[in-house]
């Protein structure tokens, strides 16, 4: 018997199958653990993060809506919002207790491959350049600053559907510009 697709697995753990939430966490766990290790820097949190993913998933899944996003793109938005959320939490410790003072994320890294991140960093300014100051700004806030959407939209000022399609386009042309068209996507 085939392993069901993730829509018929999520309609099943929407309808509170615990079969179907055990098979959909086997697929999904070990990669989503490694994305909130990225993140965070730590086994730890990301282990607590992907809990809390996955209760998300358990006690929202009645809500998700697929004309908005695929299953696996709304899992890794939840995920990356936990790990963001904790992140924030746990660097606003940091700096509370610190007597140092704090290190921001543009000089992380500057020790062993210090250069490499320093080219990195040319090479995707050089890219955010091509598009819109808006699309500029939405993805500088998000991926840099770790701001949500909706913190974006606040900030901004903006509607937060006109941040979402800034975001969505944005990422559109910088695959275009990077080569990477998003073949296996979804």
């Amino acid at each position: 018997m085939s392993t069901p697709a993730d829509p018929e697995l999520f309609a099943r753990i929407a309808a509170g199958d615990r079969d179907a939430f055990g098979l959909f966490y086997d697929r999904y766990a070990p990669v989503l653990f490694g994305f909130c290790v990225r993140i965070l820097k730590d086994a730890r949190d990301a282990e607590d993060v992907l809990q809390e993913a996955f209760i998300q998933v358990w006690r929202d899944a009645r809500r998700f809506d697929a004309t908005r996003a695929s299953v696996k793109t709304w899992l890794f938005t939840v995920a990356r919002s936990r790990a963001l959320d904790r992140w924030r939490s746990r660097h606003s410790i940091e700096q509370r207790f610190s007597a140092a003072p704090d290190e921001s994320l543009d000089r992380a890294g500057a020790g062993d491959g210090g250069q490499e991140t320093a080219v990195l960093r040319d090479y995707v300014s050089r890219c955010l350049e091509k598009l819109s100051e808006s699309e500029q700004a939405v993805l500088r806030l998000a991926y840099f600053d770790g701001y949500t959407q909706e913190e974006i939209a606040a900030r901004l000022n903006e509607p937060l559907g006109t941040v979402k399609s800034r975001t969505r386009s944005g990422l559109t042309k910088l695959r275009a510009i990077t080569g990477e068209g998003g073949a296996g996507r979804g």
